[in-house]
């Protein structure tokens, strides 16, 4: 009689056991998805923290965004601010750094103050075009030598990372370039066609920026021997553009399309074209449309519509001719 009850209970326990399994896993299969939401908006909330305490222009951020941001930042962090820091922080009279300078022979007081004013100053300009402001802070290294593999220049999208030679330090349109492209650069834009117009706009905004059409023309001696310096107000046509040759994306590509640019720039000026072009980098949907037409036509295609649409048809004309004269074919 016990055994039984005992037999009849154990399989009324493993029924209800089985039972209750699927919504075990239920329950905790959400506990655990709530967890890994719940750190990813954590980590969104920190990364737009740290954005708005880098920005060390107090007018553009209110004060009680700035307050909200060292508090969560503080809550978030497993080493607390003390409290002058907190003080400093939500006052606007201390700003988190946006670029950290590693540590060189090359790298002086005055150049890393220099590289800095200029690289916040090119940020600002690139937010006010409508660019998102980037998150986390840009390592920046300036070496006392030339690589092997002669880059002078380059930005490492994995590492946050600017790198230039020595001899390229002094020329803002090469350091600003490499800013430019963690702004400019998405992993759609891979195909050759879209690298080569990047190229020239990582270029023409810096030079826009600077008001000065050339590249390379401030590095050193050896420097601009080595790589001879860019001039944006050229005639040089598409067709020099090697898309099988990644050098000639780069360098090509920089410098025709950069030129191509600067045409738009002399005729909108510097305001109008500036904000167009960054419009219509970012609003175009190139990486879409680029397999089913040819990356030029549709990034030059819809520039043109947009000048057309905000100014009159002569500039429309004459900028629809500027690229045709290059040799792009609608």
């Amino acid at each position: 009689m016990d055994g039984g009850w005992l037999d009849t209970a154990e399989r009324i326990s493993r029924m209800a056991s089985i039972a209750a399994l699927p919504i075990i896993l239920a329950i905790g299969g959400w506990v655990i998805q709530r967890q890994l939401q719940n750190r990813t908006v954590s980590r969104d909330y920190v990364q737009l923290a740290l954005t708005i305490l880098q920005n060390p222009d107090q007018s553009k951020v209110a004060p009680e965004l700035r307050e909200w941001a060292v508090e969560l930042l503080n809550a978030n962090s497993p080493t607390k601010l003390n409290a002058k820091a907190i003080d400093g922080l939500k006052s606007g009279t201390v700003t988190l750094p946006s670029f950290n300078f590693v540590p060189s022979r090359a790298l002086t007081p005055q150049l890393r103050t220099e590289l800095e004013r200029s690289l916040r100053a090119f940020q600002s300009y690139l937010a006010d075009l409508g660019f998102p402001n980037a998150t986390g802070p840009v390592s920046v290294e300036i070496s006392p030598e030339i690589p092997a593999n002669g880059g002078v220049a380059s930005w490492d999208p994995s590492t946050a990372a600017i790198f230039v030679a020595s001899a390229f330090a002094g020329d803002k349109t090469s350091v600003l370039r490499q800013l430019a492209h963690k702004y400019l650069y998405t992993a759609d834009s891979e195909s050759p066609e879209c690298l080569a117009i990047e190229s020239g706009l990582a270029t023409y905004f810096p030079c826009s920026f600077l008001d000065h059409p050339m590249m390379g023309d401030q590095a050193t001696a050896a420097g601009r021997a080595l790589l001879p310096p860019q001039d944006l107000r050229n005639e040089r046509s598409f067709k020099e553009i090697r898309l099988n040759d990644n050098a000639s994306i780069q360098n090509d590509g920089s410098e025709i399309w950069g030129g191509a640019l600067w045409q738009v720039r002399q005729l909108l000026g510097r305001d109008r074209a500036d904000r167009l072009l960054a419009e219509t980098w970012r609003a175009l949907g190139i990486w879409e449309n680029a397999g089913r037409r040819h990356a030029y036509v549709t990034f030059v295609g819809d520039l043109v519509e947009r000048v057309k649409v905000l100014g009159n048809g002569k500039e429309f004309a004459t900028i629809r001719a500027a690229f045709v004269k290059r040799g792009l074919r609608f």
